[in-house]
């Protein structure tokens, strides 16, 4: 009976993570995915520049992996609180959420793919997307 009411109270607790908009454990999960959305964004352009490329490696790779796993609980959360799952998976919002993970997964299926992971590279910059959704519910 314990473990019921348990298993009850957290799918109510993330139901309101992902469900409800003015709820204030959903303001702050989406406060933090925008700064983790920025803060990747930010590291993908630091990349390209080499002194930070050689002396922030680890870093941007840790940024990334926090990311993209704070994304992909993100879009799974969506997908499984959706009330129609279907409709959200094709939904433009539903697709960048999708576009926006995509590439880190498909990179780590193909890691010696050069070519592939370059142009796959280009399509992060769907987490921008991710952002403004962010800014345009909140304001």
């Amino acid at each position: 009976m314990g473990s019921n009411s348990s298993n009850n109270s957290i799918r109510d607790f993330l139901g309101n993570v992902f469900t409800e908009s003015g709820s204030p454990v959903r303001v702050i999960w989406q406060a933090v995915q925008g700064i983790l959305v920025f803060a990747s964004c930010l590291s993908m352009l630091l990349e390209n520049f080499e002194a930070y490329q050689l002396n922030y490696a680890g870093f941007i790779t840790t940024l990334d992996f926090v990311a993209i796993g704070f994304l992909t609980v993100d879009y799974f959360g969506n997908l499984y609180f959706a009330e129609d799952r279907m409709r959200y998976m094709f939904s433009f919002w539903g697709l960048v959420d999708l576009l926006s993970i995509a590439p880190f997964y498909l990179m780590m299926l193909s890691p010696t793919s050069g070519v592939l992971m370059k142009s796959l590279r280009a399509m992060r910059f769907l987490r921008a997307l991710v952002l403004l959704r962010i800014i345009r519910v909140r304001f």
